[in-house]
């Protein structure tokens, strides 16, 4: 079977052709020593036939079809005549058991489920983002995350901000966030990843997800936490495994601290809110700073360090002032399109 060549098709639909051909009844001895050539030839060959017979088994009665059927023959009689003639009715064949179209298609070659495309928001902007594969991307302030298209994995890259992902079940195909130098592995789960100054936050809220650096496979050991650890440290090239309900916080590769996670209040600015509890106030400052381009500054470390809490929208700075003044927490000296100076009381 030499037209089949693996430089001059890709290797699943070279594997789609061999399993239309054998099961057509058209095969003979020679070709079942052609095949078994081809699949100890590389591993990925045997891979990619083992695919197509998957799908095969999957597809139920759809081979009993008038159609596949008529195929079926067809193949059995294109025995002699041009190769390229069986190959075309071979790949037809193959995508009609697996129900045709498109999903059909991607089964037998290898899904390619992303797009290289890329998505940003501005300063205060909050969007989401379906994709292809039907993962759910939800992008908060000033955020840009990129996607690309890749043969065995789905790729994504978070470059700057924060966005939470509600990742589409496909075990065949991991869904790997990119970010701050490190990789956030996924099959099916939804986590909020954040990239702050080159320091990597990483919120799982279900499922399990693998944070590794590019050194990590390379590393011997593996760490698993329960959201019940009060702290981990992770060394440089290792892997740390997340369950639901816990957070990493990576602010270089020598120090990974994971512990219990709030997930309510990791994740509410999804919902347009900021929730902080008993935090300073300098802290509650430079978060909701992040959603406007109006700054607020706090005057005073006395000031800063005082822990409020609440609930707030991000990007209303004017209203935070207002909440600070009706507790007289502290009230505003001076404020200027680009900057809200406020001061204790």
């Amino acid at each position: 079977m030499s037209d089949l060549a693996p430089d001059m098709e890709d290797v699943r639909d070279i594997a789609a052709g061999w399993f239309a051909r054998r099961r057509s009844g058209a095969f003979s001895g020679r070709d079942q020593a052609e095949l078994d050539a081809w699949l100890d030839a590389d591993a990925e060959h045997a891979e990619a036939y083992a695919a197509v017979e998957r799908a095969w088994g999957g597809a139920g009665a759809v081979r009993a079809d008038p159609r596949v059927m008529a195929r079926r023959q067809a193949l059995l009689k294109a025995r002699g005549r041009r190769a390229f003639t069986i190959r075309a009715l071979a790949a037809s064949l193959a995508v009609a058991v697996l129900g045709g179209g498109v999903a059909g298609i991607q089964v037998l070659t290898g899904p390619k489920p992303l797009a290289t495309q890329a998505f940003r928001t501005a300063v205060g902007q909050r969007a989401t983002v379906t994709l292809p594969d039907g993962s759910v991307v939800t992008l908060n302030t000033d955020t840009v995350v990129r996607t690309r298209a890749d043969h065995d994995r789905r790729l994504v890259y978070l470059e700057k901000g924060q966005a939470f992902f509600k990742v589409a079940h496909d075990r065949h195909h991991p869904f790997v966030v990119a970010a701050a130098g490190r990789t956030v592995t996924a099959l099916g789960t939804a986590f909020d990843v954040r990239v702050d100054h080159g320091a990597l936050r990483v919120v799982l809220v279900e499922g399990k997800v693998r944070v590794e650096t590019p050194a990590a496979s390379a590393a011997p050991a593996v760490q698993k936490a329960a959201p019940q650890s009060p702290a981990t440290r992770a060394q440089p090239g290792q892997a740390t495994e997340m369950v639901a309900g816990s957070e990493l916080v990576a602010p270089d590769d020598a120090d990974w601290r994971l512990t219990r996670a709030d997930v309510v209040r990791e994740t509410s600015w999804t919902r347009g809110q900021i929730i902080f509890d008993n935090q300073p106030l300098g802290a509650v400052v430079d978060e909701l700073n992040r959603y406007s381009d109006q700054k607020m500054v706090v005057s005073g470390a006395k000031l800063a360090a005082q822990p409020i809490s609440g609930t707030f929208k991000p990007g209303d700075l004017h209203g935070f002032a207002v909440a600070l003044e009706n507790y007289h927490l502290a009230r505003v000296e001076t404020e200027t399109e680009g900057e809200v100076r406020i001061v204790s009381y």
